[in-house]
């Protein structure tokens, strides 16, 4: 599209008349060779800032998003609009990612979406080799920063990956970074301060308001308050238990209200996600799982149940209302009761010296140098009771400083239904190659009309490699002779040959990170506790936050002259000697997912960890028998 206009492809292909912002700034940036740092809010146009020049520029165009509904959302509405487009994700079968990967070398698509963890893959890395790549595009970007809300370790790989592939400008996108984030991520991806562009960050039709409430209250507030308001509302809560709680209460009292958690399944969360988006559903209850690539501009009410834990978390999620530019309200209910719950969460993320020996014992200690070896994050987070997500910020440390290289990854476990009869199927092979097939499908387990098959078994059953087996049931799926299940990933590694490791200094270096990032956690709660207790505009609080200015929004219940709220601490209720006898007659029955202090202390404050809920403990009526005690005292306890 040589010799067109930005503003001449706005209007043609995007029909929009003006820019808005500072989308044409960035967008000029980028048009001259430059990378830039976008620091948009919430429906302020961002995609747009990648999507138009992308048509401009000769070669392809890469987008990392971490969201699968995100990235199918933006392709469909790109190829809408006639703009060759794909994705590569989790949700797509191995032929569909096959097909794209080949149209991509045939006939260059002009954007690519794609996951921070395939963009650091091996595989897609050769995979896209000799071919022209213009713009790498980053939305989330404050996901790289350990001092961002919602810090992701793969996103720590991208800068790596960007400079290994040789891509001249990168756009950084996000609505949500403090002054500190935006430096992490400048300095990152080698982007100049000049090219950090911002919009005005507070949007004037949102009303922002606070109200004290006791925890036996916020119900009755909750109902009446959706009584008296009409409109699409969400309702963000701290926990699973509680979306649920909630939901099924609202539905009680008449509401057409559902529940939303990353706990459901994808089939239940789908129809939820849909049945707002086409108002069948007005009220969700929700973990900050929901929001995120929801394209619903009509979004009349925000309501946090809970206190949130971070301001950059909170401001995403009022950011999902009045994206139509209409009156929408954001009301947060302040009980000082959830910054124990907060500060629990915080106790659960953070890894303990034994978990964290033992997750480096295995992978430091037990690869042979120059070795390939398969792991199973589900199985490691369980075995060390630590959470996946803890267990992958441990292992992208361990990347980034070169002891463990990423090779891939493949499925352990087959499930397979037979679409014809056995011998029909074999009836079509050369006879070697039908004795291969009738040994492996006769060494499957039989089980309710299905083939299972565990392929490190079958390997030592059949004599069979695994590559082999999986290459054998790969190609009867692709012929239409059965329909096959995967399970059970294992991610490959190697350990480095030259890589002298001092595990105990590792150990050390990583307890310091992880004690680091928690008090910065801390923090983050008493920033909202100064953010609720605030005498100001909140809309100036917000901005000030980020290293912004706004002036006063009008609107608020602080600039509506109402009094500010002003918390006293509350006391955790004593614990009971029947209580107490509770927790020893638990102790007794010695549950191996209970069996430090900490673990039992995680389970008595009502936090869920990787071994008790794999033991199914967490459906007992002893969990969360101290919730509103402080981790730490209960430890303390514990231990003594």
């Amino acid at each position: 599209m040589r010799g067109l206009t930005p503003k001449w492809i706005l209007r043609e292909r995007f029909g929009l008349l003006e820019f808005r912002g500072q989308q044409e700034a960035v967008i000029d940036c980028l048009l001259r060779g430059e990378s830039a740092l976008a620091l948009f809010p919430t429906g302020a146009g961002k995609s747009l800032c990648y999507q138009l020049p992308a048509l401009m520029l000769d070669g392809i165009t890469l987008v990392v998003s971490p969201l699968i509904a995100l990235m199918k959302d933006q392709v469909e509405s790109l190829q809408r609009r006639g703009i060759a487009a794909a994705r590569l994700d989790s949700s797509l079968a191995d032929d569909e990612l096959a097909a794209v990967l080949e149209e991509l070398h045939e006939s260059p698509r002009k954007l690519l979406f794609l996951s921070p963890e395939r963009l650091a893959s091996k595989a897609f890395l050769r995979s896209i080799r000799g071919l022209r790549i213009d713009l790498l595009a980053i939305d989330e970007a404050h996901c790289l920063s350990e001092w961002g809300h919602n810090f992701r370790p793969d996103y720590l790989k991208i800068a790596r990956v960007t400079r290994k592939l040789g891509v001249g400008r990168v756009l950084a996108l996000t609505a949500t970074a403090t002054p500190k984030v935006a430096r992490e991520i400048r300095k990152h991806f080698r982007i100049k301060k000049e090219h950090q562009f911002h919009s005005d960050f507070h949007r004037p039709n949102l009303h922002l308001s606070v109200e004290a409430q006791d925890e036996n209250d916020k119900p009755h507030r909750l109902c009446e308050y959706l009584q008296q308001n009409r409109g699409p509302t969400i309702v963000y809560a701290t926990s699973r238990q509680d979306t649920e709680t909630l939901a099924a209460l609202l539905q009680q009292h008449g509401f057409r209200a559902r529940a939303y958690h990353a706990g459901l399944p994808t089939s239940e969360r789908s129809l939820t996600q849909d049945a707002f988006l086409r108002n069948e559903t007005r009220i969700v209850v929700a973990t900050i799982a929901f929001g995120m690539g929801i394209d619903k501009p009509d979004i009349r009410h925000i309501i946090h149940y809970h206190l949130p834990k971070s301001l950059e978390g909170y401001s995403q999620e009022i950011g999902r209302a009045g994206r139509d530019g209409e009156a929408s309200h954001c009301l947060l209910f302040a009980d000082r009761r959830d910054v124990a719950r907060l500060e629990n969460f915080i106790h659960a993320a953070t890894p303990s010296p034994q978990s964290l020996r033992n997750l480096l014992d295995r992978l430091l200690r037990l690869a042979d140098p120059g070795k390939l070896f398969a792991i199973s994050p589900y199985e490691l987070s369980v075995s060390n009771d630590m959470r996946e997500e803890t267990l992958r910020t441990v292992i992208a440390y361990l990347e980034l400083a070169g002891l463990i290289e990423r090779n891939g990854s493949y499925h352990a476990y087959f499930r397979v239904r037979l679409l014809r009869p056995l011998e029909k199927i074999l009836s079509g092979y050369a006879a070697r190659e039908k004795t291969a097939l009738r040994k492996l499908l006769t060494a499957a387990e039989s089980r309710y009309g299905s083939l299972h098959f565990p392929l490190y078994e079958i390997s030592e059953q059949t004599g069979m490699s695994r590559e082999t087996i999986a290459a054998h049931i790969t190609s009867l799926a692709q012929a239409g002779d059965i329909r096959l299940e995967q399970r059970s990933i294992r991610e490959v590694y190697k350990r480095q040959k030259n890589s002298t490791v001092d595990i105990a200094e590792v150990i050390r270096n990583m307890l310091a990170t992880f004690a680091s990032r928690a008090q910065f956690e801390f923090v983050r709660i008493q920033q909202v506790i100064g953010y609720v207790n605030t005498k100001r505009c909140r809309a100036q609080h917000l901005a000030k936050h980020f290293g912004m200015a706004t002036p006063p929004c009008g609107l608020c219940d602080p600039c509506q002259g109402k009094p500010a709220i002003v918390w006293t601490e509350v006391e955790a209720p004593a614990i009971t000697d029947e209580q107490w006898q509770t927790m020893l007659d638990l102790k007794q029955e010695n549950h191996a997912a209970l069996a430090t202090p900490r673990q039992l202390a995680k389970f008595l404050c009502g936090i869920h960890s990787p071994a008790s809920h794999h033991a199914k403990l967490t459906y007992r009526p002893e969990f969360g028998l101290w919730r509103l005690q402080k981790f730490h005292h209960v430890l303390a306890m514990l231990e003594a």
